[in-house]
């Protein structure tokens, strides 16, 4: 005969708290200022490291604006190609991450008023009479 003086969960439980605890990071955490500045002078490795830090972050935003989420992959595409593009043009005044959700937000808006019908007087649409 056996006799069981614990719950066959407890080591379940025991397992899921060490899961759940912080981890150290692997790598040392290099501020956002700091890859920007790598960013501006094109460093891809930089640009990678924010995408892996703010992406998730940011298609949810997304996706939470559109309920889609093909556009909302794209919108999020579109943010990391700007940053590409424009992070000379970064303004000092926030932080980077406020920067980025704010761009989410302007082009999934921008998103669903280009597929909004009310919206679409605003549209020139030339003919092959013009």
């Amino acid at each position: 005969m056996t006799c069981v003086t614990s719950p066959p969960w407890g080591n379940l439980y025991h397992a899921m708290s060490v899961m759940l605890e912080p981890q150290p990071s692997q790598r040392p955490l290099i501020p956002d200022a700091a890859l920007l500045r790598r960013v501006i002078h094109r460093d891809r490795a930089a640009l990678i490291e924010l995408e892996r830090r703010h992406r998730p972050s940011l298609y949810a935003k997304a996706y939470s604006i559109l309920m889609d989420s093909t556009l909302a992959e794209r919108v999020v595409q579109e943010v990391f190609a700007q940053l590409w593009f424009a992070a000379e043009r970064f303004l000092v005044r926030r932080n980077l991450w406020s920067w980025l959700r704010l761009l989410v937000v302007d082009l999934a808006r921008a998103e669903l008023m280009s597929r909004d019908t009310r919206y679409a007087r605003f549209h020139i649409c030339w003919t092959e009479d013009d």
